[in-house]
C-alpha cells in the first residue's frame, strides 16, 4: 500500500482544475478594486463604506482559511461553490445583498486558496517552492485578467454578464475537482497508511510569520484595492481607464514571479526579498505625493515588481520549516485578515484626513513592518534549521 500511495503524487495529478481554479480565485480576489469606482458612483458610497466591503470579503477569507486548516479536501469543493454563489448574488442582487455577496466570495476564496496552497506545499516537499510558485503564478494571471474584463464591462448589464460568467466558471471548477477527488479517494482507500510528517509550529515561528504575512497581504490589498479609486480621483481618468492601473500592478507581480526562479540561481533569496521590499516601499512612497498619471503608473509597476517575490518565498520558507501541520492554516487565516483590516483602515484614515493620497501611508507603514520582520528573522534565529528553498 505505501508504494501505491507514493505513486499518487502531485506529478501524476491532473492539475488543470487546480490551475483553472486559481485563475478564477485571482480574478475574484482583486475584483472589488476595479469595480469599486462603479459601485461607489452607483450607490454613493463613502470611503468608509467602500472600505467595509474590503473588510467583509477578507474577514470571510479569514474564516475560510480556518476551515481549510481542518478540512483541506472538503474546502477545495466548498470554496469554489461559495465563490460561485457569491458572484451570482453580486450579479443579480441589489445593495441589500452586496455585503452577503462579498462575504460568500471571501469565505470561498479563503477555503479554496488555503487548501490548494497546503496541497501543493506539502505533498511534494522536495519541490515545494516550484509547486507554490507555479500555482500562484496562475493566481497572478487571474488577477491580471480581471481589470480588462471590468474595463470592457462599463455598463451595468455587461458587468452583470461578466460576474455571471465568473460564477459559472467557479462552478465548473467545483465540478472538475469533485470528479478528481472522487477518483483519488477510490485510489486511496486506506488514508491511515500515509505517514504523518507533521512538524512543530513553535510560538516564535507562528508569531513572526503570521505578522509578516498579515502586513504583506494587507499592504498588497490596499494597493490593488484603492489604486483605481486613487487614479480616478486625482488623475481624473475614467473608471474603466483607472482600472487598468490595477492590471499594471498585477502584471508587474506576474512578471516578477516569472523571473524570481532565475534570479534565485544567481543571488540569495534573502537578497531578492530585500530588493523587492525596498522597491515596494519606493513605489508606494511616490504615491504619497502629487504627480501625473505616467508617474503614478511607474510607481504602481515598481510596487508590483517589489511585491512579486514576497508571498511565495515566505510561504515556501514557512512550510520548509514546519512540514505538514494543520496549524499552518491559522497563519493563512491571519494572513487573510490583513486584507480585511488594512484596506478598511485606509478608507477610515482617508475619511479622517479628507485625502486618499495621504491614507496611502497605511500600506507604506505595513511594507516597512514586513521589512523589519524579515530583517529580524535574518538576524535573530528562532530555534530551527533554516533550509534553503530553491525555486526552479
Amino acid at each position: 500500500m505505501p508504494s501505491r500511495i507514493a505513486a499518487i503524487r502531485l506529478e501524476s495529478l491532473p492539475s488543470a482544475p487546480f490551475y483553472a481554479g486559481f485563475v478564477i480565485a485571482g480574478m475574484a480576489t482583486v475584483l472589488l478594486g476595479p469595480i469599486l469606482p462603479m459601485l461607489s458612483a452607483h450607490w454613493s458610497l463613502t470611503d468608509f463604506q467602500a472600505g467595509s466591503l474590503f473588510a467583509t470579503q477578507f474577514t470571510g477569507s479569514t474564516l475560510g482559511a480556518i476551515l481549510a486548516s481542518h478540512f483541506r479536501r472538503g474546502c477545495l469543493l466548498f470554496g469554489y461553490a461559495s465563490v460561485a454563489a457569491g458572484l451570482a448574488a453580486l450579479a443579480l442582487g441589489n445593495y441589500a445583498v452586496i455585503m452577503l455577496a462579498f462575504a460568500l466570495v471571501g469565505v470561498g476564496l479563503g477555503s479554496a486558496t488555503t487548501a490548494t496552497n497546503l496541497t501543493f506545499g506539502t505533498e511534494r516537499p522536495e519541490q515545494r517552492g516550484a509547486m507554490l510558485t507555479r500555482v500562484n503564478l496562475f493566481w497572478g494571471i487571474g488577477a491580471v485578467s480581471c481589470p480588462p474584463f471590468v474595463s470592457a464591462a462599463v455598463g451595468p448589464g455587461t458587468l452583470r454578464l461578466v460576474l455571471l460568467g465568473l460564477s459559472f466558471s467557479a462552478l465548473a471548477v467545483f465540478g472538475a475537482l469533485t470528479l478528481f477527488l472522487r477518483r483519488r479517494n477510490a485510489a486511496e482507500p486506506d488514508r491511515k497508511s500515509i505517514p504523518n510528517s507533521a512538524g512543530r509550529l513553535s510560538p516564535p515561528v507562528f508569531i513572526l510569520f503570521s505578522l509578516l504575512l498579515f502586513l504583506y497581504v494587507g499592504a498588497e490589498t490596499c494597493i490593488s484595492g484603492w489604486i483605481a479609486t486613487y487614479i480616478h480621483r486625482f488623475d481624473f481618468l475614467s473608471p474603466e481607464r483607472s482600472s487598468l492601473y490595477v492590471s499594471a500592478f498585477w502584471i508587474s507581480i506576474v512578471l516578477g514571479r516569472a523571473v524570481t526562479p532565475t534570479l534565485s540561481r544567481r543571488v540569495s533569496e534573502f537578497a531578492i526579498l530585500m530588493a523587492g521590499l525596498l522597491a515596494a516601499l519606493v513605489g508606494v512612497s511616490i504615491l504619497l505625493f502629487p504627480q501625473g498619471a505616467s508617474v503614478s503608473l511607474a510607481a504602481v509597476a515598481l510596487a508590483g515588481l517589489g511585491c512579486a517575490p514576497i508571498f511565495p518565498l515566505t510561504v515556501a520558507r514557512l512550510l520548509a520549516r514546519i512540514g505538514y501541520s494543520r496549524h499552518v492554516g491559522w497563519i493563512f487565516a491571519i494572513c487573510g485578515s490583513g486584507g480585511a483590516v488594512l484596506p478598511w483602515v485606509t478608507g477610515l484614515y482617508s475619511a479622517h484626513l479628507g485625502s486618499l493620497r495621504g491614507a496611502f501611508v497605511v500600506p507604506l507603514a505595513a511594507m516597512a513592518g514586513v521589512l523589519l520582520l524579515a530583517l529580524t528573522d535574518r538576524v535573530l534565529p528562532i530555534g530551527h534549521t533554516e533550509p534553503r528553498v530553491v525555486l526552479p
